[in-house]
């Protein structure tokens, strides 16, 4: 449907340019048989007639480049809105893969929630927020990559399991790249295993590097998975699991991002808060 009505864009482009040229070209005409025969009546009447017509070819411009307009932006409108269905489709693959496993149904949801509620506690604009909770329930989709068996498994991870689950934040990238409208918390995605002192993946990142949507996006995918019931163990409680991330800041995760955590479920902020903490500790060295 999109290469017929880029067909038509171009061939209306071809009618501005000619429109255009035609003007150019008739007054060049008209300048020069004024200035080579004198200003003779027939002169004068053909340089008003040349001027006539570029006036109508003018017109014609403009009411091309108008029609240009209106196709770009209709073209833009229905970008926007195949996107929208692209999402709509991934997210209800996403619910549908969770629903199948009883310790996954719901988790990306649940993530959307957290992320969009820490990055509205942390100050960020209301887009940004919007654009966190669909990173947020959208951030797993590359674990379709993983084997299924690894999922369900009751043991902890062992080497290969854990070469199996490391790439599918870059495939969750991949896949949701050709998205203009998730441009801004791509980033987010693909480095939502990452850790503040370098020891996270896919590429090592550390401190400033990992990206503020990251650093959300990352506690509110810890928070959650520890707070449920796992193959393998069972879920914490809210503090517990508040008090796992804050024992993990600042190495793993960011300070303020854990305190706005705590905020969003109502643990007790501490009297003097992690990024507080972290602050003094980069003074004291």
């Amino acid at each position: 449907m999109a290469i017929p009505k880029c067909i038509k864009l171009i061939a209306d482009t071809r009618e501005v340019v000619r429109a255009v040229c035609v003007s150019v070209v008739a007054m060049a005409v008209a300048a020069y048989a004024m200035a080579s025969d004198g200003w003779h009546v027939a002169t004068v009447a053909l340089g008003i007639a040349i001027c006539v017509i570029a006036v109508g070819t003018v017109l014609d411009v403009r009411h091309a480049v108008q029609h240009l307009y209106s196709q770009s932006r209709l073209a833009r409108q229905a970008a926007a809105e195949a996107e929208r269905h692209y999402v709509e489709i991934l997210w209800r693959i996403v619910q549908f893969v969770e629903a199948r496993d009883k310790y996954w149904h719901g988790h990306s949801e649940n993530v959307g929630r957290l992320t969009e509620q820490v990055a509205e506690r942390m100050g960020l604009d209301e887009h940004k927020c919007t654009l966190l909770k669909l990173a947020g329930q959208l951030h797993d989709i590359g674990m379709l990559a993983v084997p299924e068996k690894i999922l369900k498994s009751q043991a902890f991870f062992g080497v290969d399991d854990f070469r199996s689950i490391r790439p599918h934040s870059q495939v969750s990238y991949e896949v949701l790249k050709p998205l203009e409208l998730l441009a801004d918390v791509l980033p987010g995605i693909r480095y939502h295993h990452e850790r503040m002192n370098g020891t996270g993946y896919p590429d090592g990142l550390a401190g400033d590097q990992v990206p503020m949507e990251a650093r959300i996006l990352m506690v509110a995918d810890a928070f959650d998975a520890m707070t449920h019931d796992r193959p393998h163990r069972g879920a914490m409680t809210p503090l517990q699991a508040v008090q796992e991330l804050r024992r993990c800041a600042p190495a793993g995760y960011d300070p303020a991002c854990v305190d706005a955590l705590a905020e969003v479920v109502n643990v007790p902020v501490l009297e003097t808060t992690l990024a507080e903490q972290a602050q003094m500790a980069g003074c004291a060295k």
